[in-house]
């Protein structure tokens, strides 16, 4: 019985650790998650202000890309979820490595601010081309599920490197 009570108090949760790696790092978090808000913002600003030939051109890309779901493309998923695993395990590993060194540490807070540009520039062309409610809908499908896990975990990589230095 003793040692039931010593083992549950000995296990640390993964929950517990975040809550603790979060509080005890809160400034470093909220300076890379406004990195990353910053990049999303920059993101939203950029396709506000691209003139028409690049509108039009943004516009036949994702209006190709819809149509072409549309007429039962196939699409490998097995393939696609390989490929964005080993794309953002290169990403994870490159930023540990570079963020090993002093001078990595602004290429890593410019790596997540290039990702929260590529996520406000999509989200924001997806609302361009297809409307509010479309574009909210097409974010929700396509783009949040994968950027549920991937965000925190690029934020928290980047304060682990931002920590270290």
């Amino acid at each position: 019985m003793r040692d039931t009570n010593k083992r549950k108090k000995n296990t640390f949760k993964l929950k517990d650790f975040i809550i603790e790696n979060v509080y005890q790092n809160l400034k470093s978090y909220i300076i890379v998650t406004a990195i990353f808000l910053i990049g999303i913002v920059l993101g939203v600003i950029f396709i506000n202000n691209v003139n028409e030939g690049q509108k039009t051109e943004i516009s036949s890309y994702i209006n190709g890309f819809i149509t072409s779901l549309k007429s039962n493309y196939e699409i490998n998923k097995g393939e696609l979820l390989k490929n964005s695993l080993i794309d953002n395990f290169k990403l994870a590993v490159g930023m540990w490595f570079i963020g090993s060194t002093v001078i990595g540490l602004p290429i890593v807070l410019g790596i997540v601010l290039y990702r929260g540009f590529c996520i406000g520039y999509t989200i924001s062309s997806a609302i361009a081309v297809l409307g509010t409610q479309k574009g909210i809908v097409f974010f929700l499908t396509t783009i949040l599920a994968q950027n549920i896990i991937i965000i925190p975990v690029l934020i928290s990589l980047a304060v682990s490197r931002y920590e270290t230095i």
